[in-house]
């Protein structure tokens, strides 16, 4: 049963980050592994086994069938979500209830799969990590 109600957004915001599923992860980091070192370093990951969350501008997001991107909310800036989607309730409310039991920190909030990351502990990417990273996805 689903807690929040979702609903598209009307106007999606420019991507700040994306979310690659376990499917797809392995594309996205052999997709990362093209960009320059000047460019890796402006992006950050948050990774589990799961799912790579990584953060940056749009115009370094790599472009890939399978993901989903996402964004801060424009009113509630610790608040993340993809960007096609939302909840229904108050993006402001939603980041002040997920404050009081998290902590004030960047969260991303997903519906699909229903999960919420913190984003606090994003770390820099770099060739080596990438290569770390690819060999704990295999």
């Amino acid at each position: 049963m689903a807690v929040l109600e979702w609903v598209a957004n009307e106007q999606a915001p420019a991507p700040a980050g994306l979310i690659a599923l376990a499917g797809v992860a392995r594309q996205l980091l052999h997709k990362l592994q093209t960009l320059a070192a000047n460019e890796l370093s402006r992006l950050s990951v948050v990774a589990s086994r799961d799912m790579l969350v990584v953060l940056g501008p749009p115009d370094i997001l790599p472009w890939l069938d399978g993901v989903q991107y996402c964004a801060p909310h424009p009113q509630a800036r610790d608040l993340w979500l993809p960007t096609h989607t939302g909840p229904s309730l108050s993006a402001d409310l939603v980041q002040a209830a997920l404050a009081r039991r998290l902590g004030a920190h960047p969260i991303l909030l997903l519906n699909q799969p229903e999960q919420i990351i913190p984003l606090a502990d994003a770390v820099y990417l770099s060739a080596d990590l990438l290569l770390w990273l690819l060999q704990e996805l295999e």
